[in-house]
């Protein structure tokens, strides 16, 4: 009996799945039941605006309106000038380094944050803040629901 409500579960899971997904290499083609991969495993994109930062996406699409899970890796010094973002539900766990954070306009290294492995914090909708990595890269874990995109304070989107 659990065994068949599990199924009918599963089943009814993955045919709500959506579909319209861009499969990436590190996210499962549309139909299959999950991913599983390694670090080593994962696609790291440089991003072109900013140098210093690297993304992969493990999960989702963070350009459609849906549930996604991305990494985003700093080389150590990296700094992210004031900016917010405009979807919801932002919430990043620091895998790896120290990651100095705070909310704000202006960039204060009197009010930034040490933020070790093990840290949580949220990104509001449209709540500036601010970043630097520590003298190490910093690796963070991101869950949110799309689209995604960054404006800075300074009115310049990327």
């Amino acid at each position: 009996m659990k065994s068949s409500i599990f199924r009918m579960l599963m089943l009814s899971i993955l045919v709500a799945a959506p579909l319209h997904a861009v499969p990436t290499a590190t996210q499962p083609a549309a139909g299959e039941a999950g991913v599983a991969f390694l670090p080593e495993e994962l696609v790291w994109v440089a991003n072109p605006k900013l140098h210093g930062l690297e993304t992969t996406v493990l999960a989702g699409d963070p350009a459609l309106p849906e549930s996604y899970a991305q990494r985003i890796k700093l080389a150590p010094g990296t700094r992210l000038e004031p900016h917010f973002h405009p979807n919801q539900a932002r919430m990043v766990t620091v895998l790896k380094g120290t990651l100095y954070f705070a909310f704000g306009e202006r960039f204060d290294n009197a009010t930034l944050r040490a933020m070790p492995p093990g840290s949580f914090f949220t990104e509001p909708v449209r709540v500036p803040h601010y970043a630097v990595a520590g003298s190490e890269e910093v690796v963070l874990e991101l869950h949110a629901i799309g689209p995604d995109g960054t404006t800075y304070v300074g009115n310049e989107v990327h």
